[in-house]
């Protein structure tokens, strides 16, 4: 669980408003709101999707969360369509929502179960909480266990491989990358990527130009929209002296599925892992 407010006192008695909600938690529920299009995508998982009454905007995944009823976006809720839907448990996301927002809908009297997935075994775990809370117990273990176990072989396979220097690009203007605690980070070091920005304090920094030029990454990973990837590409390939570019290995992802912390982050390692190799046996032996 993670809060962040820059008022101690705040946060303190926010936190016990989380608690008290969630240990009031005694019957299953039945109706669920998600604050973000992560935890939508966790409830699926979970075995609970037909308890999903209502979502923010971009949770298009599985295609039937496009069928459930909309209440603004994950930083701009509309309470008054959250009120009409009648949750008996709201889940948020700590980092992202607003914790005003937050704090007014548990004023309202609303159960709200405020989750952060920075850590990829996060991802299973709050599979397993969402399950016991929806009565689908033994659905989302069976889930949880799965990932679980693709997380351990992956970490197993890939633990003595020689490392590859790996720039990740969430964003242009400005230019985003991630630092080694969060969760794509964490991801491209199981794969015995170097993530060129690991040190950074921030969890998404924002870096220059330059510094990625100076860093010379043997592989630059593209996240972005579909209509922006193309000129981020032509871009990067224009700087022909990158290690990256000589070897051919900038690329472009499915940012929907790496830049959400579920269970389809975890199901696309095996081939995030497999790009990781190409790039480690591209890479010159002398630099």
């Amino acid at each position: 669980m993670h809060f962040i407010n820059s008022n101690p006192l705040k946060a303190w008695v926010f936190s016990l408003l989380i608690l008290a909600s969630s240990a009031s938690l005694a019957q299953p529920v039945e109706r669920i709101i998600s604050l973000a299009p992560s935890l939508t995508e966790l409830v699926f998982s979970a075995g609970a999707g037909d308890k999903l009454v209502g979502v923010v905007s971009f949770s298009d995944y599985p295609p039937e969360a496009l069928n459930r009823a909309h209440v603004g976006s994950y930083n701009a809720l509309n309470l008054e369509r959250i009120i009409e839907l009648n949750p008996d448990l709201i889940l948020a996301w700590a980092s992202g929502n607003k914790p005003q927002d937050i704090a007014r809908l548990q004023n309202m009297g609303f159960r709200v179960l405020v989750r952060d997935t920075q850590q990829l075994d996060d991802i299973p775990n709050l599979i397993e909480e969402i399950g016991r809370l929806t009565d689908q117990t033994d659905t989302a273990r069976t889930e949880a266990e799965r990932l679980r176990q693709q997380l351990n072989y992956l970490r197993a396979q890939y633990q003595d491989k020689s490392p590859v220097k790996v720039f990740y690009q969430v964003w242009n203007q400005p230019l985003i990358t991630v630092n080694g605690e969060q969760f794509i980070g964490q991801a491209m070091a199981l794969c015995g990527g170097i993530n060129v920005f690991a040190d950074q304090t921030a969890l998404a920094p924002q870096v220059s130009r330059e510094a990625v030029i100076k860093a010379n990454p043997d592989m630059i990973l593209l996240g972005g929209m579909d209509e922006v990837q193309q000129a981020w590409l032509k871009s990067w390939q224009a700087l022909t002296f990158l290690t990256a570019q000589q070897n051919g290995q900038i690329i472009t992802l499915n940012a929907d599925q790496y830049q959400r912390p579920t269970a389809r982050l975890i199901d696309g390692l095996a081939d995030l892992c497999q790009l990781i190799d190409q790039a480690r046996n591209q890479a010159r032996p002398t630099r």
